[in-house]
């Protein structure tokens, strides 16, 4: 796969990129899941494209972006979809997306949406992704993009914070609950896990 160097050289060394808890998503291995993620640098889909590797994920983004000159070209490289703006192509999206992971895909969402670079805290998700999830039986692994102080050379090398994408449990529920109220249990555990690391890195 040429793009794993290439997620290796963004990522590792540009970023002074960290990865903790791959093995939560190797145990997935030929099976699907739905990734979620706090939104929080312009590269992030780059770390959890090395996250999921040798693996290609499919990856949502806002539908504007995919007008948008060479930002554009950068999400169809790592297999990104549109999420429809219209409500009313938001019901088939979810369906067809449910219908990818059951059949085997890794999903990737930010679950906030919009990008805000260097956030240090969880804003408020939305439930599509855990309604995915809930609706096609996988599980939900909550991913969490922290920042780190730098250090040693990086110190030298660069002005902003390293990063450490940090993967938690996969988180699961049981096939004899509602759609509803299993998105609604994959959603509290999942932000609950992301937001209690976020507020141990921030403190």
């Amino acid at each position: 796969m040429i793009a794993v160097p290439i997620l290796f050289l963004i990522g590792h060394l540009i970023f002074g990129l960290k990865i903790e808890g791959k093995e939560y998503v190797r145990q997935q291995k030929g099976k699907g899941a739905v990734l979620v993620c706090n939104h929080a640098h312009y590269f992030d889909c780059t770390f959890l494209g090395l996250l999921v590797a040798p693996r290609k994920a499919i990856f949502t983004s806002l539908e504007r972006l995919f007008y948008v000159p060479v930002v554009s070209h950068l999400i169809y490289f790592f297999g990104s979809v549109p999420v429809p703006s219209s409500p009313s192509r938001m019901r088939s999206f979810l369906q067809q997306m449910a219908e990818a992971v059951q059949k085997g895909r890794l999903l990737c969402i930010y679950p906030e949406g919009e990008l805000i670079p260097y956030c240090k805290t969880l804003r408020d998700c939305k439930d599509g992704a855990f309604t995915i999830a809930a609706r096609a039986g996988v599980p939900v692994i909550p991913v969490v993009l922290l920042q780190r102080p730098r250090k040693g050379l990086w110190k030298l090398l660069k002005r902003k914070p390293c990063f450490t994408l940090k993967v938690g449990k996969p988180l699961t529920v049981s096939s004899e609950e509602n759609t509803r109220r299993a998105a609604r249990k994959l959603y509290q555990e999942s932000t609950e896990w992301m937001r209690e690391q976020l507020e141990k890195a921030a403190s």
